[in-house]
């Protein structure tokens, strides 16, 4: 009896810990353009990345990059690409859907 008391509550745990997790990545705000995004967990960062990669979804791109990234593209020349200069491209991508 002990037992199943037990198992029982560590599975209700378990599913108010998961429910509330899954809430903390999908913020609800007024306004996109002020959206802050819980991009604490690394598959929060990685879910989001994908969808503005794949999906066009711009909001809240900023937050992806820090200050000092840069992404280098090798071509003939190298070329090197700015945290800001690749949210740009990003944004110029909004709606447009991959098929990947």
């Amino acid at each position: 009896m002990m037992k199943t008391l037990i198992k029982a509550y560590a599975i209700a745990t378990l599913i108010t810990v998961s429910t509330f997790t899954i809430a903390a990545g999908k913020p609800i705000v007024d306004s996109p353009e002020k959206m802050i995004l819980n991009l604490s967990a690394a598959h929060l960062a990685i879910d989001h990345y994908v969808a503005v990669m794949s999906e066009g979804q711009t909001t809240g791109v900023e937050q992806l990059f820090t200050a000092d990234f840069s992404q280098l593209v090798h071509v003939q020349q190298p070329i090197s690409y700015t945290d800001k200069e690749v949210v740009s491209f990003l944004k110029k991508q909004k709606g447009m859907q991959l098929n990947c």
